[in-house]
């Protein structure tokens, strides 16, 4: 009776269904961080944070240099005119958009954006650090800025149950009121049916 893969050719699938298995891993992660799709932006300054394994940045086609401060994450400035700019993040495994506009009048389904946090220049490090295996993480500090007694003003929970802010914000900005990444009702719902 034959078993499952055995010796040299399990050895080989095996591996592929690892390798398949971490580059599913690597494009979960992959994600334009800022601006959010459907940004409505004043200026033509538009930061860029990237997430994304070897990823390279282009805005309408072209390709925009960026640093690397963490590893896997990109970060860049880019003039972008007035009107609708497409920003692509591309990666080995794949690509994702996002579609922003700058200037005044933006069209319908455009939303203004508002970055996060709010003052210009705030470091990385002031929410994110490295682990000891060199992985870039969240490492906390929502209330090193805002206030934890207002928090249950708005919040059905105490903050110590709600311990993941970016379950339901978005930290970097977004085009929605409290940087919700869901309407409230959708967001309760990730843990309650």
């Amino acid at each position: 009776m034959r078993g499952g893969c055995t010796g040299a050719r399990g050895a080989r699938v095996a591996a592929w269904f690892v390798l398949g298995w971490a580059a599913g891993l690597a494009a979960e992660g992959s994600k334009i961080v800022r601006p959010t799709d459907r940004a409505a932006l004043a200026g033509s300054d538009v930061e860029v944070i990237a997430i994304a394994p070897a990823g390279t940045l282009e805005l309408d086609g072209t390709a925009v240099a960026a640093s690397e401060p963490f590893p896997n994450v990109l970060h860049a400035t880019v003039k972008a005119g007035p009107g609708e700019h497409t920003l692509a993040l591309v990666w080995g495994g794949g690509r994702t958009e996002v579609r922003f506009f700058v200037g005044d009048k933006a069209p319908e389904g455009f939303r203004p954006y508002v970055a996060h946090p709010p003052r210009a220049g705030a470091a990385c490090t002031q929410c994110h650090g490295l682990s000891r295996r060199g992985r870039f993480r969240f490492v906390g500090g929502c209330f090193d800025c805002h206030q934890e007694e207002a928090f249950a003003n708005t919040h059905s929970h105490p903050a110590h149950v709600l311990r993941e802010c970016g379950m339901c914000h978005n930290a970097h900005g977004s085009t929605a009121e409290a940087h919700l990444t869901l309407p409230k009702e959708a967001a309760c719902k990730q843990c309650h049916n």
